[in-house]
């Protein structure tokens, strides 16, 4: 079983992964329960589905993303390198 965390912040919901087993489209639509995700920040392990974060206003992919440069390349303004000891401002 994993876990994430979705966080409401005044700029939006923060929702943040492990590995992203479950499937960051299942994730992304379990936090919205909460509020409209505007941040995705984790480890999206498989994730291929570029499409369905192109509403998020960053996205942080980490340790176990095999498509960083994918990501990195289609949304550019909006891609943050993470690792340990990052500091993200929402």
């Amino acid at each position: 079983v994993e876990q994430s965390l979705a966080v409401k912040t005044e700029k939006g919901l923060v929702v943040i992964v492990g590995c992203s087993h479950p499937g960051v489209k299942n994730i992304l639509k379990a936090a919205s329960d909460f509020g409209d995700p505007k941040v995705l920040i984790g480890g999206l392990h498989g994730f291929r589905d570029f499409d369905l974060v192109k509403d998020l206003e960053f996205i942080c992919p980490t340790h176990c993303t095999q498509f960083k440069s994918e990501i990195r390349s289609r949304y550019p303004g909006r891609y943050v390198s993470g690792g340990v000891g990052k500091v993200i401002e929402i």
